[in-house]
Parts: C-alpha cells; structure tokens; sequence
C-alpha cells in the first residue's frame, strides 16, 4: 500500500501548526491528528517517514519566547511517538528539564514521558532516567515550598500504631489491577494486622488540567460516583475513603492531605503507585512504604509477610532502610 499521499498530507498540516503563531489554537487539532497516527492511520515506516520529512521541515532558533518553546515541545514530543527513539526521548525530556515555564505544566510533560516510557521501556538510557528524577525532585521541591514545608516527622512515639493510610493515584473497580492491590492490602491491614486504614485516591495519575498543546495527550480515568463517597467496601469491609478532584496535584488538595495525615498520625503509609507527589510529601511526616514491596503479587499471605516484617523494622526504629527503599521507587 503506497502511504505517500497520506504521509504528505499529515507532514503539510503538522508542518503548518508548529509554524502558526499560536499554536493553543490548534489544541484540538492536534489531539485529533495524534490519536489518528498513533491508532493505525500509519504504518511503522510510515510514522518514521513522516517524522523524517517534519525533521526537515522544522527548525527551532536558539532563543526562544513561550510560543517558540510551546511548538518546540510539542514537536520533540509528537518525534517521540512517530519514532520510539531513545535519542528523541532524552532531547524531550533535557527540552523539559530547561523550559522556561510553570512548574505545574512541567510536571505535567514530565507524566506524559512517564507513560511513554510505561509504554515503550526500550526508549529509557541511563541518561533520560537522571534527567526524569532530576525534574520529578524539582516538582516536588516546588509542591514542597508551594506548601510551605511539610513541618516534623512525626516519632513512633507519636504515631497512632492502630491508623494506616493508603496512597493510591488511581482507584476504579477491583478488575483493575492497581485497585485490586489496593483492596488486597487493606484487607489484610484490617483483617491480620487489626489495624484501621483510609484510602486516599489522589487521582493524579497522570493530570490533564495543566495542559500544553501535544500532539496527544494521555490522562486516567476516574470513577465520578466516587468523589463525595466516605467510604469503599473492600470484601464486605467499610474502608474509610476519599478522592480527591481531577486538579491533581493540587496545592489546596495536597494541603487538605497533608493536614488529615497528621491529624490521623498514622504509624504507616503505603503508596501504591511511583512517583506520586503526595506519597514524596507525606514522607516528610512518616514512613512511607511502596505498595510494590508490600504487594509484589497478588498473594494475601505474601502480603501480610510483608506488612509483618515492615512493621517490625518500625517498631525496631529500622527506619532508614525504609527510606532507602522508598527513595528508590519514589525519588525522596
């Protein structure tokens, strides 16, 4: 199948929009083209043609204002996608890192790369890694000060050892696996530890309310019926809970959080899900444990093995290989 004329027609319209003054302008436009080449409008040769022909067509000037920057990103980005290249993922995300621009739509390019690289792992070098954890622990410096701090870790001694808390970013119905695991740790947390837990859906998976025009955007869903619900039923049991808005992160959620943590003071929390600015923040206030450590399957006996011996390297003030293991995964 000769893919020419439609390869030429994509390179004529992409060429004209990352040329246009304002690019916002062409917001829809340019989640409708990218949903289209990305959902089998072009073979694989036919996305690395037409990245090709919009390599040459497209030249960006050293110095650049807000408008230049926005059609910039969006080019490297829409390459990314086009080629699966792993040079291509590290300039976008050295372009981010460099980005003169509100740290809230940094964060937000940032989750974006996050998913590319959920989805094509090939394209991560040890370079595109230090440059991913370079600008996450920028955004959390940023929700950190936006805050005004996170004050005192609290002590063992002042911890409720009776309250948990579980940091999801996404909570949907059990057939999901990351609800799933989600449900399999409070039970056990309820039923073999004899403790209370809350979960806390942070719903910032992967945040669409800050956007920059991208040849498409990826987002997460959320269940609605969900956001003024109190509590879940987690095989029978009532688990305290509550969701925060589709504005994640949020400055004024993430202090609502902050202030129910250390009103609750749990002796634990267990964030399921990586790179969670919210599980990064409440690690200020008290261990924070990776709900892959506590779940690496699916196993309740597993699961309650691992909530044993975690509790027990609290209680034995073990802490700091807690925190070595939750730097590793979340970047503290």
């Amino acid at each position: 199948m000769n893919e020419f004329p439609i390869v030429k027609e994509y390179e004529n319209r992409i060429v004209e929009i990352l040329l246009s003054e304002d690019i916002t302008e062409c917001f829809d436009e340019m989640l409708q083209i990218g949903a289209r080449i990305i959902s089998g409008a072009l073979s694989p040769e036919g996305k690395r043609e037409l990245a090709e022909r919009i390599r040459k067509s497209i030249y960006f000037l050293p110095m650049e204002d807000t408008p230049d920057m926005l059609r910039h990103v969006a080019y490297l980005h829409l390459m990314v996608r086009l080629t699966e290249s792993k040079e291509f993922y590290t300039e976008f995300l050295s372009y981010v890192d460099g980005m003169r621009i509100d740290e809230r739509y940094r964060f937000f390019l940032l989750m974006q790369a996050r998913y590319l690289s959920y989805q094509k792992p090939y394209i991560i070098t040890f370079e595109s890694e230090r440059l991913f954890h370079k600008i996450y622990k920028r955004s959390k410096k940023y929700y950190e000060d936006t805050l005004g701090g996170g004050g005192n870790f609290l002590k063992l001694t002042s911890r409720n050892c009776g309250q948990t808390v579980i940091l999801t970013q996404q909570y949907l119905t059990d057939t999901h696996r990351e609800t799933h695991i989600t449900n399999l740790i409070a039970q056990e947390i309820m039923v073999s530890m004899c403790q209370n837990t809350f979960i806390i859906n942070t719903n910032d998976l992967l945040p669409v309310t800050n956007v920059v025009p991208l040849f498409g955007i990826e987002g997460h869903n959320s269940m609605q019926y969900l956001a003024n619900a109190n509590n879940v039923f987690v095989r029978g049991l009532a688990v305290p809970y509550f969701q925060c808005d589709d504005k994640m992160p949020s400055p004024d959620e993430l202090r609502v959080i902050i202030s129910t943590l250390r009103e609750l003071r749990p002796e634990y929390i267990i964030s399921c899900g990586d790179h969670s600015i919210t599980a990064s923040l409440a690690a200020k206030i008290v261990p924070v444990i990776p709900g892959y450590q506590i779940a690496p399957d699916d196993n309740p006996q597993h699961i309650r093995e691992n909530l044993l011996n975690y509790r027990r390297m609290i209680e034995e003030k073990r802490f700091w290989q807690i925190r070595f293991k939750v730097s590793e995964n979340m970047i503290n």
